[in-house]
């Protein structure tokens, strides 16, 4: 899901409502980040349950999967389906996955 989604926009109410915490970490330094530069919130049903680090590099053809950060341990369900977007959204996008698998 984008970062700029009126769901996860206002931080506070979602760590309110939800339990989740988020924060768009591409203005921090690279050492102080805890999920990556750009990283995207998943949403599975109706939970919040993880964040993906991962960067479209066109020139190469990847979707380049940096880290995926599970915020409650993921069901085999879970992994099937994020993997599963993560091909779609590559797809999308004329490129391929490459990284953790």
């Amino acid at each position: 899901m984008s970062p700029f989604d009126r769901l996860v926009h206002d931080r506070v109410r979602l760590a309110d409502l939800f339990e989740y915490e988020y924060v768009l970490e591409m203005y921090k330094p690279k050492a102080s980040r805890r999920w990556g530069y750009f990283a995207l919130p998943i949403l599975h049903g109706e939970r919040l349950v993880g964040k993906v680090d991962a960067t479209a590099e066109r020139r190469r053809g990847t979707l380049t999967v940096h880290a995926i950060h599970e915020d409650v341990p993921f069901t085999p369900e879970v992994t099937r389906a994020v993997h599963e977007e993560l091909h779609d959204l590559a797809s999308w996008l004329s490129l391929i996955v490459e990284g953790p698998r």
